[in-house]
């Protein structure tokens, strides 16, 4: 009986050995098997990747250009109010010369009318100012003795000064 249950026992062992060699082997399988499924989902998700990536750069592509239209736009709309600016300013200067004009030409048309009624002028009132000063000047140095002339120089070149300013404060109140 010994011997049968040696025999026995390696029977056991032997199923038992062939049972873990078929786990394994399965095991193996099964590895090997999600490693062909990793694989080919690891392809796909990459595919998937790639043309997520694609949509992803297409899109901000799109709002790229779409912001450089914008901003090219706001810069054309400043770039026109700032010419229309400078136009209107050109047309205020242009306006101005004209207004200049427009100016030059009343002043003569009433120096003409002034002169027609005989009116003097701001240079006939000077120019007669300075022929009262010369007149008041000689009067002076005439109505004066010869003895005295010679004494009295410095005071008469002192009235003839005063006699300047008095003429020229004339000139001031009739402007």
């Amino acid at each position: 009986m010994a011997g049968r249950k040696s025999t026995g026992k390696r029977a056991d062992s032997d199923i038992r050995l062939s049972e873990i060699a078929e786990q394994l082997e399965s095991a193996f399988m099964a590895g090997l098997g999600a490693l062909s499924g990793a694989r080919k989902k690891g392809a796909e998700t990459f595919e998937s990747l790639i043309e997520e990536g694609e949509k992803f750069r297409d899109k901000a592509t799109s709002r790229s250009e779409s912001l450089i239209d914008d901003v090219q736009g706001a810069i054309r709309d400043m770039a026109g109010d700032a010419q229309s600016k400078a136009t209107g300013l050109l047309d205020q200067v242009r306006d101005r010369s004209n207004l200049d004009k427009l100016q030059s030409a009343f002043d003569t048309r009433v120096a003409d009318a002034m002169d027609r009624l005989n009116v003097p002028s701001k240079n006939d009132i000077n120019a007669i100012n300075k022929k009262l000063n010369r007149i008041i000047r000689l009067l002076d140095e005439q109505g004066k003795p010869a003895a005295k002339k010679k004494a009295a120089r410095r005071p008469a070149a002192k009235k003839a000064a005063a006699g300047k300013k008095a003429a020229g404060k004339v000139s001031k109140t009739t402007k």
